[in-house]
């Protein structure tokens, strides 16, 4: 049996991780000098208006030893462990899992998603149906998930560039984007890397663009927002009407992708039909 590992950024249920045979390594974070730690979708509490309140924000990325002793655990029970995490353009936790991972040999595969939230989790969903379908050896399945990969995107967009500007794992962004007038910057992930896509007057042009990025044959969507607000709710149902009612999703971005991003962005992550 193959155990899928990845981070607190893929915005998976409790629920979900343990009927997917999915495990989180959590990523910790610190509000005026107090020290959280991100679990599962639905599970962090009131985070929202202590994050809003807070002058200093940081956060600690999933160490090696996390990553080490939950594979070493996986392997005792006689599992192979498939793991995949925040893009490594975006956080040092995927050299993290493969430093790990060189330490226990062969029976870990560690893959770069070059994702993160909800297309994060759509690439593990999507995974964890193949291995069980097809019956996948390991590096068939580390093979497959590289390809899902390209079959999902993730845009999203902020209120202003402060929170993305102070972040120290979000990349770099081309620092002539601004948001003023009224205008949102909109970004894309690239090859795990954020790419900047100009400016959205108004909460309707927003939803707009976001929906540009969206392929024709979409068959699975991710909405987040850092609670939940007329834009997502509006975005989830402009989805279903164009594209004939797709799976949408509407998730929580989480506390430590809300302190890069700001407390007021929002994500939409899909998945494209590959047949």
């Amino acid at each position: 049996m193959i155990a899928l590992v990845t981070d607190s950024t893929a915005c998976l249920t409790h629920a979900e991780a343990r009927e997917w045979n999915i495990y989180i390594v959590p990523h910790s974070y610190r509000l005026d000098g107090n020290l959280y730690t991100e679990l599962f979708e639905g599970e962090n509490g009131a985070y929202a208006p202590v994050l809003r309140g807070s002058r200093l924000r940081s956060s600690m990325q999933a160490s090696e030893d996390q990553f080490y002793y939950v594979f070493q655990a996986l392997l005792q029970r006689g599992m192979d462990v498939l793991c995949t995490v925040i893009s490594s353009r975006l956080s040092g936790a995927y050299s993290a899992a493969v430093n790990a991972s060189r330490r226990l040999g062969g029976r870990v595969a560690v893959v770069d998603s070059q994702l993160t939230a909800g297309g994060l989790y759509l690439l593990l969903a999507s995974l964890r149906q193949s291995i069980d379908q097809e019956h996948l050896s390991l590096h068939e399945a580390a093979l497959r998930c590289e390809s899902i990969r390209q079959h999902i995107g993730v845009a999203f967009s902020v209120e202003n560039m402060e929170a993305l500007r102070k972040s120290r794992r979000l990349g770099l962004v081309r620092q002539s984007v601004v948001s003023m007038l009224n205008r949102r910057p909109v970004f894309l992930l690239q090859k795990g890397a954020i790419t900047s896509f100009g400016l959205a007057r108004g909460w309707r042009e927003r939803l707009e663009k976001l929906m540009e990025f969206l392929p024709s044959n979409v068959e699975k969507v991710v909405i987040q927002c850092f609670e939940k607000n007329r834009d997502a709710v509006s975005l989830a149902a402009e989805i279903k009407r164009r594209f004939c009612a797709p799976l949408v999703l509407l998730r929580e971005i989480g506390p430590v992708l809300s302190i890069h991003i700001g407390e007021d962005a929002i994500a939409l992550s899909w998945e494209e039909k590959t047949k």
